[in-house]
């Protein structure tokens, strides 16, 4: 037995690509599993990557450039998505989740500094459990990389593996003590939340019968339909079946097929008749059609609905735009982005040339644009080469920070000229996902033989020290969110999930509740939440003499 067990180390050592893809098999597999409804996620590939590098110390690594290729392809997406949403937020509350983030993170900070001087954890171990106990990636990223070629290089990645679990379970358990303590109606805090953060709701669609007399000889543009988050499609007048303009005429009677959310189309009902239930306009496909088709044309990729001109020049209706998950009512002001599904009523005889001019292209859409995607972490690995200087001391955001920064601006811009910064929704998760498996793969398997000496030595101490840190920023982040700033649970705890850069928080809300305003305010948080603990990570270590 020993000799086959012997054999297959000896095996695996001499074929990285093999180890590689082992640990990510197996670490995908095990990140299925849920206890109590909470699961590790991808982060499971880094437990598997420490067991096995425990069982080979020394010998089961691989080349640091697929760490580092993991970490890119997992910061730079993250900054191309969050970038548009980032900065609305920003402007919003900028001020409030700056001054969220510095005490939370500084609060960390100071923890860790007190574990280095008082407890006596190494000081590259104590910044580890600081990137743990906080959850954030790249800034273990950060400091493994200034630690690079030193033989301190694999303790960062110790204390993070031992502060991370409890790292995903305590912030969970206190967002929802908060639920029953304050016995929390969920569904109105998602109300709340999803007002607050002008989140798009959910497209639903009904037949109403124009009862108000006062509506008759109004145009569509000068009544209460014309209004943002509305649209009507057609009108049944009679037997005739008619494509709903801005300047078409209103007569009572009319059958009119609205789009809108379904807490609009019940107000609606109420201004301007009852729903139908028979069948309306949108059963006659004879002279209007509609269809869903998916945007892949360049040149109408990062402009608003209204810039396309579209719908004035081409006489059709969006009526809703598909994008990840949501089905929403676009506005004019509405940005288009790659592998937008837009559905489009319009005379059939133009349907043709319609899906020819928006593209319509599966095979586009999973083609990747590898000089924008190339360019922008070229521009990113520059940017966080540039040292800052801070009072004696020189930083730098380093090849994560600098990307970060980069993809936030490109991913707000949208395009510069004839280039699209931004990767469809479903080519960017790929990217995350497998970025995030490469670099916790790598990390874990160097890291294995210093995380069981780190265990053996101080396990007790780092797991409770770890999880001082996660107590710490954690009640920053819900009492400074909820209890003084007033936001709603929602947003208060997707607020948490950016704050601690932690996905696995957002999806316990997103399991909770069925809203966008979590998702939003964890973007909003996320990066500024990252950033500062990519510096603080590098200033501890400095101020530690490493």
């Amino acid at each position: 037995m020993n000799l086959t067990f012997d054999a297959l180390r000896n095996f695996l050592a001499h074929h990285g690509l093999l180890l590689l893809f082992l640990t990510i098999g197996l670490g995908y597999l095990l990140s299925h599993l849920e206890i109590a409804g909470v699961s590790l996620g991808v982060a499971a590939v880094l437990f598997v990557g420490l067991a096995l590098g425990a069982w080979e110390d020394g010998r089961f690594m691989l080349p640091e450039i697929v760490g580092q290729l993991g970490l890119l392809l997992f910061i730079y997406p993250i900054g191309l998505q969050a970038g548009p949403s980032f900065f609305r937020l920003f402007r919003k509350r900028g001020l409030q989740m700056i001054l969220l983030t510095l005490a939370a993170v500084s609060l960390a900070g100071g923890l860790t500094w007190l574990a280095i001087t008082q407890l006596g954890i190494a000081p590259a171990i104590a910044v580890g459990l600081f990137c743990g106990g906080t959850t954030n990636t790249p800034a273990l990223a950060m400091v493994s990389e200034s630690l690079r070629g030193t033989p301190l290089a694999a303790q960062p990645a110790v204390g993070y593996s031992i502060a991370y679990p409890l790292a995903v379970l305590l912030p969970i358990l206190l967002a929802q003590a908060l639920v029953w303590i304050q016995h929390l109606n969920l569904p109105k805090e998602a109300q709340k939340a999803e007002q607050e953060a002008g989140a798009q709701p959910q497209a639903s669609a009904a037949n109403l019968r124009l009862d108000r007399k006062e509506l008759a000889g109004h145009t569509l543009k000068s009544s209460l339909l014309s209004k943002p988050g509305i649209k009507v499609s057609r009108i049944q007048r009679g037997n005739e079946i008619i494509l709903a303009r801005p300047d078409t005429l209103l007569a009572e009677g009319d059958i009119l097929h609205i789009v809108a959310s379904a807490a609009e189309l019940e107000s609606l009902s109420h201004q301007i008749g009852p729903q139908v239930t028979l069948a309306g306009p949108e059963t006659s496909r004879q002279t209007l059609d509609f269809r869903r088709v998916v945007l892949t044309n360049p040149e109408l990729i990062g402009k608003t609905l209204q810039e396309t001109h579209l719908e004035r020049d081409w006489e059709v209706v969006v009526t809703r735009l598909r994008r990840g998950d949501v089905d929403f009512v676009p506005s004019d002001e509405t940005i288009l982005e790659r592998g937008d599904r837009l559905r489009i009523v319009a005379p059939a005889e133009k349907m043709s040339a319609l899906t020819q001019l928006l593209g319509d292209s599966l095979r586009s859409l999973g083609e990747t644009d590898f000089v924008s995607l190339s360019l922008g972490i070229l521009l990113g690995i520059l940017l966080g080469e540039i040292l800052i200087p801070i009072g004696s001391a020189e930083l730098k955001l380093g090849m994560a920070g600098g990307s970060l920064v980069v993809a936030l601006i490109l991913g707000w811009l949208g395009r510069t000229g004839p280039i699209i910064w931004n990767l469809p929704l479903e080519v960017n998760m790929t990217f995350r996902q497998l970025g995030m498996m490469l670099f916790f793969a790598s990390v874990g398997l160097r890291s294995g033989g210093a995380f069981v000496k780190a265990l053996q030595s101080q396990g007790p101490l780092l797991l409770l020290t770890g999880a001082l840190i996660t107590l710490g920023a954690t009640l920053i982040f819900l009492v400074g969110s909820y209890l003084i700033l007033r936001w709603d649970w929602v947003t208060t705890t997707g607020t948490l999930a950016g704050g601690q850069t932690q996905p696995a928080i957002l999806a316990f809300v997103n399991q909770r509740v069925s809203s966008e305003a979590a998702n939003i305010a964890y973007v909003g948080m996320m990066p500024a939440a990252m950033i500062s603990k990519i510096l603080l990570a590098q200033l501890l270590l400095w101020f530690a003499g490493l």
